[in-house]
């Protein structure tokens, strides 16, 4: 990798296609209420590996602990997404696999603050600073079949649909399949956007 994982994990700052401000930036403890809040919530219960019965001791553990273990390990990084009021509105995850230049992805909005544009904009953002600061070839959306709201983020933010991977995904002690579709290096210098 590179030494970008020496200095502290970077804010990114971007904005909706509707122009609202959104800061991308580590957790803080202040944001456990909100992933507390978002981790509870049916919607994202259903289409994401959150642990059942989530609870303010796995948020704490998420904003000190989990999301910024990325990082240190030098295998990516978590962000929270922050609107203009530094207010927590969801969080992704770039996560560099064991081929350094691969890395998937893995997010959840908050319940009040989906239909706003702010994951499909954090989406792009994160994909493309992976590509042009931590040098990947390749970032990777997966969700399991039937996740629409999912898949409308990725389509947004630029990632080509590639396909169904069957069994793709471990769901509680089961296989799903999962909807597949990447974001490369070459989008970014053929014009494609978000």
């Amino acid at each position: 990798m590179t030494d970008l994982y020496d200095s502290p994990q970077p804010v990114l700052h971007t904005a909706t296609h509707r122009g609202a401000k959104l800061t991308l930036r580590p957790a803080q403890l202040g944001d456990a209420p909100g992933v507390l809040a978002a981790c509870l919530d049916p919607e994202t219960l259903r289409w994401t590996t959150v642990p059942l019965a989530y609870d303010h001791e796995k948020a704490v553990d998420f904003v000190t602990g989990y999301a910024p273990g990325w990082w240190e390990r030098r295998q990516g990084a978590a962000f929270v997404l922050a609107d203009a009021d530094d207010a927590y509105v969801g969080q992704i995850d770039l996560r560099v696999s064991a081929d350094p230049q691969v890395a998937d992805v893995g997010f959840l909005t908050a319940p009040h603050a989906r239909g706003h544009g702010y994951m499909s904009a954090a989406l792009r953002a994160v994909a493309e600073w992976g590509i042009r600061e931590l040098g990947l070839e390749r970032v990777e959306w997966k969700a399991f079949v039937g996740n629409d709201g999912s898949r409308r983020v990725a389509e947004r933010a630029g990632f080509t649909y590639e396909g169904v991977a069957r069994s793709g995904c471990a769901y509680r002690g089961e296989r799903r399949d999962a909807w597949v579709a990447a974001l490369v290096r070459a989008d970014l210098t053929t014009g494609a956007t978000a």
